[in-house]
């Protein structure tokens, strides 16, 4: 598959965004989810506490295989859109996010 750009969200069942981090959740979540990343994913970026934008040539499925294969991610929401144009980008974002789809657009 061609690379292109997908969403991520993801949060783990039951988690709330703006309550600390439960004690249910899987030990070292982030850091083990972007370790599935930086092996499955060309490059990433992580803009918010569950979101990212992964540049990737493996499918959306696959990549819910992947995490959800992962111990302790079985009880996991996940959302992936795909993003097919590098150019369909609007908003705030902090400088560096900027840098970051410009470079992938060369």
């Amino acid at each position: 598959m061609k690379p292109r750009l997908v969403h991520l969200g993801i949060n783990p069942v039951g988690a709330v965004a703006h309550l600390p981090t439960p004690a249910s959740w899987p030990v070292n979540f982030f850091g083990r989810l972007q370790g599935l990343f930086d092996t499955h994913a060309l490059n990433w970026y992580r803009y918010g506490s569950q979101n990212y934008v992964l540049f990737t040539s493996i499918s959306k499925e696959e990549l819910t295989q992947l995490i959800a294969g992962m111990p302790g991610f079985q009880n996991v929401y996940v959302l992936m859109s795909e993003i097919s144009d590098l150019n369909a980008f609007y908003g705030s974002m902090p400088q560096q996010f900027w840098s970051w789809i410009n470079n992938l657009r060369k």
